[in-house]
């Protein structure tokens, strides 16, 4: 969602992100990414330090090694956008996050979250992109 659009060019995009609280635990919040108009229906953000970035295909109802409930590290920041499909991600402190095509969320590396993708008919495919560091991502 962009917000807080103004007069100069400028607007900050918010969206879905996995972050830990006071206690170390997941939660859901969200993240800011700077944006600046570069035309009348065009928006972008300064060019990101991405580590790499992938390709992921999960099928509907697929198993989990851990389990149904088993919680999972990325042991990097990343954004996971969601490209096809619907995907269900559970944190430590019970709040689930939706995506659906074309939803993203941030992820900070030491978040436990559980994915589920039994709620999509149809594989899910995301684009992962990952971050330097092990943690905490900055925007630019």
């Amino acid at each position: 969602t962009v917000r807080n659009r103004n007069n100069e060019g400028s607007a900050i995009m918010k969206f879905c992100a996995m972050e830990m609280d006071e206690n170390d635990r997941s939660i859901m919040t969200e993240t800011e990414v700077p944006l600046a108009q570069v035309s009348d229906t065009e928006w972008i953000s300064e060019k990101q330090d991405a580590k790499y970035w992938g390709i992921a295909i999960s099928q509907p109802g697929e198993p989990f090694p851990g389990g149904p409930t088993e919680m999972h590290l990325t042991n990097g920041p990343r954004i996971v956008w969601c490209m096809q499909g619907h995907a269900e991600i559970n944190q430590q402190d019970g709040q689930t996050c939706r995506l659906a095509t074309g939803d993203g969320i941030y992820v900070d590396g030491r978040a436990l979250h559980h994915s589920a993708f039994a709620p999509s008919r149809v594989p899910v495919i995301t684009l992962n992109v990952t971050f330097h560091g092990t943690v905490d991502y900055e925007f630019k």
